[in-house]
């Protein structure tokens, strides 16, 4: 019974992680791109280049998280 009461907040918890987690690659990844094409002049590529570095390392680590939660 006690465990299905946490449920709800379980859930909670993974989804302000998922979001938090997104948000924080996507945002390192433009970031270090910006700083890199500043550095170079090569602007926009690494800027892009580090939008998508960042996309993918946030799907990764949504995929462990929810891996986990799940618990496979």
């Amino acid at each position: 019974m006690k465990q299905d009461q946490n449920r709800p907040l379980r859930a909670f918890a993974l989804v302000g992680t998922i979001g938090v987690e997104m948000a924080t690659s996507v945002i390192f990844g433009f970031w270090a791109g910006s700083a890199i094409d500043k550095w170079l002049k090569t602007e926009p590529w690494f800027m892009l280049i580090g939008l998508l570095f960042g996309l993918a390392l946030g799907v990764y680590g949504l995929y462990l998280l929810v891996r986990q939660f799940f618990g496979e």
